[in-house]
């Protein structure tokens, strides 16, 4: 649906590795979405017509998670981390690799046993751009992290 990343690439560049938001993002609209069938079903009439304003909200939920999910893309070419998240409000980085100090990856408990979490890049001008619910931090935390080691000098850490 969108394609930041493919159509803003410099001339040379290719992309090594790419990921998504994970479809944890999905969770909230789908207990909405249960929330609201349980409303509608229920035979007291105002909480049936409450479930009506739920339903909306639900609806709404789901549109703007969907928007997030499509216009959401990370990716390291062999030149820069590229990511950009978000619809309505966009959040953006595209870093050269040169300029990157350190990449982290956090994740919960349940993150882990799901295989989402936020990844943080720190640039050598102290900045710190946090990217939250990506699919599998690690593996791009991993994959940075070889690419960086990659296109050092030989005998420079």
């Amino acid at each position: 649906m969108f394609n930041y990343i493919s159509k803003n690439l410099l001339p040379d560049e290719k992309i090594l590795y790419r990921t998504k938001k994970h479809w944890i993002i999905f969770v909230t609209p789908f207990i909405l979405t249960i929330m609201t069938l349980f409303f509608f079903l229920n035979e007291n009439p105002f909480v049936v017509m409450a479930s009506y304003v739920l339903a909306i909200v639900t609806i709404l939920s789901w549109l703007n998670q969907y928007l997030l999910y499509c216009a959401s893309e990370f990716a390291i070419t062999n030149k820069r981390i590229m990511m950009r998240e978000g619809f309505f409000y966009r959040h953006t980085n595209e870093s050269r690799l040169s300029t990157v100090s350190n990449v982290g990856a956090t994740q919960s408990l349940l993150a882990q046993a799901l295989g989402y979490g936020t990844v943080f890049v720190n640039t050598f001008g102290g900045e710190t751009d946090t990217f939250t619910e990506l699919d599998e931090p690690v593996k791009f935390q991993k994959k940075l992290q070889e690419f960086l080691y990659a296109t050092k000098p030989e005998g420079k850490l």
